[in-house]
């Protein structure tokens, strides 16, 4: 395309560049072989092992509750951690200026370049279910929670939210890693996910806005025959509401940039 004719071009064409070079971003920072030879055997191991250790401390039962959970802690510790790296791509490349200067808004350009993380951590975690489950005697859980799958691809959806949130929240400062990985582990703490709600009420209020706490429950709830609809509403919103939360955080750093001439992201 023309320099006349790119200026002119409909903003759905701008918006499926953005998510056709979001993949490309995505293979360049995370390669098949990082994937395949470093992310998934460290997701395999770490529900496998948090999954053997409800068994440890609380038997059987347990043992099952911590596999439903394991997998959602997985996606804690990627997503969360690795989509930082789409707003710190901008941050290494000095090119946030050229972001909100585009047709695009930037936070759209950022979920645009995220979709890969949320696809790719809810593949790695398949995975890991099929591998686990017969390895610590769960097959059968497995295959009841089957049909309710889709929730995980929700939760790895939410999950990326807050860990793109969470970047963009203090990328201007040099912690984004510091701040990915404390949102990953209040996800781990706080989502019900090992340790069952109840326990410790607090836990229990800053888990209901965190990914992965309501999608937890809606499964736990179907496997028990109960209602389960409303928790995944639940799970949707909070996920909307860390995008607005990206969206607040990246208008008030253009605002600033507009007003002292510099970005947060340099």
């Amino acid at each position: 395309m023309s320099s006349s004719s790119l200026s002119d071009a409909p903003l759905s064409w701008r918006l499926g560049e953005a998510v056709r070079f979001g993949w490309r971003e995505f293979l360049a920072m995370n390669p098949p072989g990082v994937l395949g030879g470093s992310v998934l055997p460290r997701v395999v191991l770490q529900t496998l092992f948090f999954t053997l250790l409800g068994g440890v401390v609380a038997g059987t039962r347990h043992q099952e509750f911590a596999y439903v959970g394991g997998l959602v802690l997985a996606l804690a510790m990627t997503n969360i951690l690795y989509v930082s790296q789409v707003p710190v791509a901008d941050k290494d490349s000095a090119t946030f200026w050229r972001l909100r200067t585009g047709r695009l808004h930037p936070t759209v350009l950022f979920v645009a370049r995220s979709l890969p993380y949320p696809l790719a951590g809810f593949g790695v975690i398949l995975v890991a279910a099929v591998v686990v489950a017969p390895v610590a005697g769960v097959g059968d859980l497995a295959l009841r929670l089957a049909p309710m799958a889709f929730v995980y691809l929700l939760i790895s959806f939410t999950a990326t939210a807050a860990g793109l949130a969470a970047a963009a929240f203090v990328v201007g400062r040099r912690a984004e890693t510091l701040a990915s990985n404390l949102m990953g582990y209040l996800v781990m703490l706080c989502s019900g996910a090992f340790l069952p709600p109840g326990r410790v009420p607090v836990l229990d209020v800053v888990g209901a806005f965190l990914p992965g706490r309501h999608g937890l429950a809606a499964m736990h709830s179907w496997l028990r025959g109960g209602p389960w609809l409303w928790q995944l509403v639940a799970e949707a919103l909070v996920g909307i509401g860390w995008l607005g939360a990206t969206a607040v955080v990246v208008a008030v750093q253009i605002r600033r940039a507009h007003r002292h001439g510099h970005d947060d992201f340099a």
